[in-house]
């Protein structure tokens, strides 16, 4: 045994030897291809690498890849990095009405108050009717006369001043209209025997009476269908905290006290990035080795699903010198809080956002979950601000499930308006086998049984990260736990909805 550990670790020593004695080289493309370039799309285009790249990207710094560690942990380090981003974002001030002639835009559901807001006036603001109904003094009725009559003294509609109630009379109220001086109840018109039938004899100069006819005791105490005023919002009580999300609710009520603007944080900006010159966007010609690119259209929807303003973009190209050029002149142009980049991350020979980005302290290491494996986080520092930098695997199955499994949670736990994940309760279809130690998701379709309460999970192809057609027919990802070698048909497992 120890002859056998003797010449692995020899190995080991010649390979590391081999790789250092390769030839270094130079930033500038071996082939006279042009510099990379912002497109007017956002798109970079850099020129395609030569085969002698290899060299340098073996000798490329490599960081130190800490112990694979678990999804909770991995959740935790993006927060890390993320919140000192999301800190950075400042406020704009949005109209809660139309779009203002000085560019204000208007505010919607989803946003992030940045201060607090306290009711500058009482709501209600007045005492009114709760009902469509008749106003009259408790102190009027009879106390053993029931039914009882009260003359009908006026109207009074919604919108109007209050008026003072005659002793021994009525008046009509509609709902929301100002309670009577002096009146103390409203009693509804459907206990009443002409209803609002006299009114119009009432508005011909008639004298009329109403007849009270199903009122009980309960119905005549003082207060009863009445809102106070203040009942529902007191005046100066706090209506809105800082980071509050902004929902129609919320809107409604800074409306009802007469707020016309609010201010809020701004969305978070995100840019994604695809890398890898063998990337094409969709409608471009394909060349041999060729493939279109899916992670940015797939992080793009699923990051505005966050909330953010997101803008995509592709770096094609493994140098590491051009891949940071690039990177820099999106940021200085976008002025991100959050990177997201797909791809590159892994130990090959051409993991560009590793090679180039490691030496600016962003961190690479493994979770253990499948797929989503490699990881990388870290915060680049720049004149506009710091940007997290979440660095994801490039396999679009793998991206997927690393965006709900790491950085949704993470992200809500830091800004409430990006969406929690939705767990539910579902009972395995199958027999499912899973590794020990590592936190598998598998793409699942569910189907509700007979009895309605129960939920089955079935498995739609392999666990293999490449799968993307599996993925775009599941509803759910499947969670089997680290322990979870074999998995009965009928166990009871969580089941993360897509």
């Amino acid at each position: 045994m120890q002859y056998v550990q003797r010449r692995l670790h020899l190995s080991i020593r010649e390979r590391r030897r081999s790789v250092a004695r390769l030839p270094n080289r130079s930033s500038s493309p071996a082939d006279g291809s042009p510099p990379c370039s912002v497109t007017p799309r956002g798109t970079v285009g850099i020129g395609r690498a030569t085969l002698g790249l290899m060299a340098a990207h073996s000798t490329s710094p490599t960081p130190t890849v800490p112990d694979r560690v678990s999804v909770e942990a991995h959740i935790q380090r993006l927060r890390q990095v993320l919140d000192p981003a999301l800190r950075s974002r400042t406020t704009e001030t949005l109209l809660l009405g139309p779009p203002s002639d000085h560019g204000l835009q208007r505010v919607t559901t989803g946003r992030i108050s940045a201060a607090e807001v306290r009711a500058p006036l009482a709501l209600p603001g007045f005492d009114n009717s709760q009902m469509d109904g008749f106003a009259l003094r408790c102190a009027d009725v009879p106390e053993q006369e029931k039914p009882f009559m009260l003359p009908l003294a006026g109207v009074v509609p919604a919108g109007t001043a209050a008026p003072d109630l005659p002793v021994g009379e009525c008046l009509a109220v509609m709902t929301g209209a100002p309670i009577p001086n002096g009146a103390d109840v409203v009693i509804p018109v459907e206990k009443t025997a002409e209803g609002f039938a006299v009114l119009d004899s009432a508005a011909a100069g008639r004298k009329v009476s109403i007849h009270f006819t199903d009122s009980t005791g309960s119905d005549t105490q003082p207060g009863k269908f009445i809102r106070r005023a203040g009942s529902d919002v007191a005046l100066g009580e706090l209506i809105l905290r800082p980071r509050d999300v902004l929902t129609a609710a919320k809107l409604a009520l800074l409306a009802s006290c007469g707020i016309a603007q609010v201010e809020v944080l701004q969305r978070v900006r995100t840019l994604v990035l695809a890398t890898g010159q063998e990337l094409r966007r969709p409608g471009e010609p394909l060349g041999e080795g060729q493939l279109y690119d899916a992670n940015a259209t797939l992080i793009r929807a699923v990051c505005e699903g966050f909330g953010h303003t997101v803008t995509t973009a592709v770096i094609a190209s493994d140098a590491p010198a051009e891949f940071q050029s690039a990177l820099d002149t999106l940021i200085t142009q976008h002025q991100p809080q959050l990177i997201v980049t797909a791809g590159g991350i892994s130990a090959g020979a051409y993991e560009v956002v590793r090679q180039a980005l490691a030496e600016r302290g962003v961190h690479f290491g493994s979770v253990a979950q499948q797929p989503g494996g490699p990881q990388g986080w870290g915060v680049l520092e720049s004149e506009t601000g710091p940007a997290a930098l979440v660095a994801l695997p490039g396999n679009p199955v793998s991206c997927a499930v690393s965006l709900e499994t790491l950085v949704r949670p993470a992200l809500h736990g830091l800004d409430p308006v990006c969406p929690p994940q939705r767990r539910i309760q579902v009972t395995a279809g199958e027999h499912l086998t899973s590794p020990l130690g590592v936190r598998q998701f598998r793409r699942v379709e569910l189907k509700t049984q007979d009895d309605g309460a129960t939920t089955t999970a079935l498995t739609i192809g392999g666990p293999s990260s490449h799968l993307l057609g599996h993925l775009a027919r599941a509803h759910a990802l499947l969670e089997l736990r680290e322990d979870d070698t074999e998995v009965p048909v009928g166990a009871q497992r969580e089941a993360i909805l897509l």
